[in-house]
């Protein structure tokens, strides 16, 4: 039975006397399953089960985890891997009797077994199925390696994701990403991966546009869905579509800062006057967001991916690996990186609460960010107005000059008045009209903006609007991000701690520490009067005591 199991991996315990046992299908399976298990995964884990019941005394705990292995991994070769005829050749080849009387030689066998199973499953793996060539392929494409292939990609959709979720469609995205791979390093990667790249939408909501939707997807068949499971997959998702909205916030930011620098020295010279104060707080408030991003992407590709990726290189090319210590080291890699890459779970905020954790934190200050520089794109659609207005007027007025030279200054240069002021607002404040998605403004304008700006001409409305959306803006993004850093520096991570040091290098902001007693308390308790109470019973017998003392 030992000898049939350990050379050619099947099982044959009709009295069920051995320690490895084989459920059978009509056996009640565990009613909470793991998450992280694929029906791939299932039939490596649980085909068959070790009883530590049934192992002989004879025997060492790590000596019967040792057989097990083999065994299973046999198995999961022939069937799993297609590759029957390796063990047939290796049970005629190694096949030899064992005896339990003699330890030395038992021992010897089964070690000799396990280097040579072990050895021939990770190198099928690894050369016939590409185990670590799609792990490679995970980290460029779903968790941003490729810098080149996701900056061309970017560049490529920006105008398609621009438009609501509804207008966008799955062959014009997949021809883009064609187009990416074909322009980037990425066209030089084998056919076997590349063809396993796709682009997708995800559920559609009302009022998303195609950012909200877009993500990429590397499908995985067997046996490598045993290491990259379902669970796996969804964790790349995830990485992924945090990553693209960073992604897509540093190029929308990119982009304005320089419509910014390159107005400074045109349109927005001739303008000054008037807005040149807004411009300059406003290109400070632009730099400071993009040093944000900066060095939030620096952390989670870094100090994060990176180092996470070492850790999991080392542990796979580690002498004596099995599958169970690859798909181990795999799981604590995707780990790593969920919960360093601020994407925990709520338990990971100082109060608790699912609204505190750093991914709902920062989708806020993401958010702030885009409200803002779309209010930054509407000044300066509001200066360019104000320059071709002048510029109008400056021609008419040397025009009606040459026709009639003895016509008065003053009456020349007398303003048109605007025909559609509140139209012109709208379009400058109000950017949810032409994006639906943006509706949801963490500064809306209110109706009674718009009226008054309608009450008088769009130059003497607009830009005190303006000034006061860029404030409010900027005030709460310096709000949150000082909160984003308080709980920064209570992380018990020293990596986590140090993203808080590097964005404040400089002590421009001031983190802000929130207690953690108030945590499940809700003020005002009727426990917490009580012992208000009792506190000043306590205070006042003691007042009475020391007044009788003195008596």
């Amino acid at each position: 039975m030992l000898r049939q199991w350990i050379y050619d991996g099947e099982l044959s315990d009709p009295y069920h006397e051995f320690f490895v046992h084989e459920p059978t299908p009509a056996q009640d399976r565990p009613s909470s399953v793991d998450p992280r298990r694929a029906p791939a995964t299932s039939v490596w884990e649980d085909k068959y089960t070790l009883e530590e019941n049934m192992i002989p005394s004879i025997i060492t705990e790590d000596f019967a985890r040792k057989v097990f292995l083999i065994g299973k991994s046999l198995n999961f070769i022939r069937y799993g891997c297609g590759d029957s005829a390796w063990v047939e050749a290796y049970c005629k080849d190694a096949s030899r009797e064992l005896h339990y009387g003699d330890t030395a030689t038992l021992e010897i066998s089964i070690d000799n077994a396990y280097k040579t199973t072990m050895a021939r499953l990770i190198d099928l793996m690894d050369n016939k199925f590409q185990l670590f060539e799609h792990l490679k392929a995970l980290k460029k494409y779903l968790l941003l390696g490729q810098g080149d292939f996701i900056a061309l990609l970017m560049e490529s959709l920006s105008s398609n994701l621009d438009r609501p979720a509804g207008s966008q469609y799955r062959h014009t995205l997949t021809a883009q990403l064609e187009h990416a791979i074909r322009g980037s390093n990425a066209q030089y990667d084998s056919p076997e991966v590349l063809n396993r790249l796709d682009a997708r939408l995800l559920e559609l909501s009302h009022g998303e546009i195609g950012w909200d939707v877009f993500t990429l997807e590397y499908k995985v068949d067997a046996p490598v869905d045993v290491v990259i499971t379902a669970w796996a997959s969804k964790q790349y998702l995830q990485v992924f579509n945090f990553l693209w909205r960073i992604k897509r916030v540093e190029f929308a930011l990119g982009s304005t800062w320089r419509r910014c620098m390159t107005g400074a020295r045109g349109v927005l010279a001739n303008v000054d006057g008037e807005s040149g104060q807004e411009w300059k707080y406003a290109r400070c408030c632009i730099a400071e967001m993009i040093h944000f991003v900066n060095q939030l992407q620096y952390y989670i590709l870094f100090e994060v991916i990176e180092a996470s990726w070492n850790q999991l290189q080392a542990a796979m090319v580690k002498p004596g690996a099995t599958l169970d210590d690859l798909i181990e080291a795999h799981t604590r890699y995707l780990n790593a990186i969920t919960r360093k890459g601020l994407l925990g779970s709520a338990k990971s905020s100082p109060t608790g609460s699912r609204e505190d954790s750093f991914t709902s934190q920062l989708h806020y200050i993401l958010k702030t960010m885009l409200a803002y520089k779309d209010v930054v794109d509407g000044l300066y659609s509001f200066c360019v107005a104000e320059f071709t207005r002048r510029q109008e007027k400056s021609t008419r007025f040397e025009t009606k000059k040459r026709r009639d030279p003895g016509v008065d200054d003053e009456e020349l240069r007398s303003p048109s008045p605007n025909p559609n002021p509140l139209t012109a607002a709208q379009k400058l404040l109000n950017p949810a009209s032409n994006h639906p998605s943006r509706a949801e403004s963490p500064f809306p304008l209110s109706t009674s903006a718009l009226n008054a700006t309608a009450a008088s001409t769009a130059g003497d409305s607009v830009l005190p609007a303006l000034r006061l959306r860029l404030n409010d803006l900027s005030k709460d993004f310096r709000n949150r991000v000082n909160v984003l850093l308080g709980d920064l520096m209570v992380q018990p991570d020293a990596d986590m701690k140090f993203l808080g040091t590097v964005m404040n290098f400089n002590d421009v902001y001031s983190p802000r520490k929130r207690r953690r007693e108030r945590v499940g308390k809700t003020p005002g308790t009727v426990k917490e009067k009580a012992k208000v109470a009792d506190d000043k019973t306590h205070e006042k017998k003691t007042q009475e005591e020391h007044k009788n003392g003195k008596s």
